[in-house]
């Protein structure tokens, strides 16, 4: 076991657009810790540790570094390409594997501030529902089963790129979501563990969320806070339970004013993830292996890249999307 670094080199590579490599979850944890300096992720200098997650394969060019994969979305680390990962599932894998929601990089500390709380009388006089979606053609069926059958209860203000109807997609997500009784909080698949931003999202703006997702989300979050979709036999009974909690405001007051979290579950994901962290800065022993099929895996990923890079195969991504689109 090697000892200690008194202060490693870490670098993001891989995040989605917004992501922030000098101030984030992961690195807070990290230096709760350790002296971890980045590294921009422009410099072609090589990382004592890396993060990286789906967005990209630069990750490809660190075989060095220690490796750990993070992803907030309904895929499953591949154990074969990084040393350590971090994702919504129940994995056990040992040491290798941490569960932090993707809620957790969202506003889950606000939860008790109620900067949107409305008085009875407003909450219930806010217009019904709202509904942010970005695209259809790469999510559950169920999801567009469930709008389409609350829209024929009530209209549904859509503030997202599909069916806009308020004249264009919002810029800052919570208000708007706080402007309405409900919010549609709908997972793009039914994966155990999947809980993301999309049920966090409406109980911090303070309205109810209409929710479709794990039966676990009510192992994090309280579940007479929200409506869960998956309490229902069939759709004709949840709207039915919808249109009774619509219409009955004290109901609905007491959901809306139910505790967000579940007092007997204090998860303090923070923690585990410092924890975690601070055990691979500790030994930052890598757990991968170049030879055998594992590393015949990672030498065919180095020969594609090239062609899952190029602009031809993106294009040709893109119109498979939508032609299955147009074809379900």
């Amino acid at each position: 076991m090697s000892a200690f670094p008194r202060t490693i080199t870490v670098k993001f590579v891989d995040f989605w657009p917004s992501f922030d490599e000098n101030d984030n979850k992961f690195l807070a944890a990290l230096r709760s810790g350790v002296d971890a300096q980045v590294i921009p992720s422009s410099s072609p200098e090589i990382p004592d540790l890396l993060f990286y997650s789906q967005f990209g394969m630069r990750h490809l060019d660190y075989e060095s570094s220690v490796k750990i994969y993070y992803t907030g979305e309904n895929d499953v680390p591949d154990f074969n390409e990084c040393d350590y990962a971090i994702s919504f599932h129940h994995i056990d894998f040992g040491r290798r594997h941490l569960r932090y929601p993707i809620y957790m990089l969202y506003e889950h500390e606000e939860l008790g501030s109620r900067h949107y709380a409305p008085a009875a009388r407003q909450a219930v006089e806010r217009p019904f529902c709202s509904f942010l979606m970005r695209n259809h053609y790469n999510c559950d069926p169920r999801r567009l089963e469930i709008v389409d059958a609350v829209e024929s209860y009530r209209p549904i203000a859509y503030g997202g790129p599909w069916r806009n109807n308020i004249g264009g997609p919002v810029q800052e997500k919570i208000p708007f979501i706080a402007g309405y009784k409900f919010n549609l909080a709908l997972e793009n698949s039914l994966l155990p563990g999947y809980v993301t931003e999309k049920l966090l999202e409406p109980l911090v703006a303070d309205t109810v969320p209409i929710y479709w997702g794990p039966d676990d989300a009510a192992d994090e979050f309280n579940p007479e806070a929200f409506m869960r979709v998956r309490d229902y036999n069939d759709t004709a009974s949840f709207v039915e339970a919808l249109r009774a909690l619509d219409t009955d405001d004290a109901a609905y007051m007491a959901m809306l004013r139910a505790p967000k979290l579940n007092a007997d579950r204090n998860l303090d994901f923070d923690a585990r993830l410092a924890e975690f962290l601070g055990s691979i800065a500790k030994t930052m022993r890598k757990q991968t292996v170049s030879y055998g099929l594992a590393g015949s895996f990672h030498r065919k990923n180095l020969r594609m890249r090239p062609f899952l890079e190029s602009r031809n195969f993106i294009r040709l991504t893109k119109f498979l999307a939508r032609f299955s689109s147009k074809n379900k």
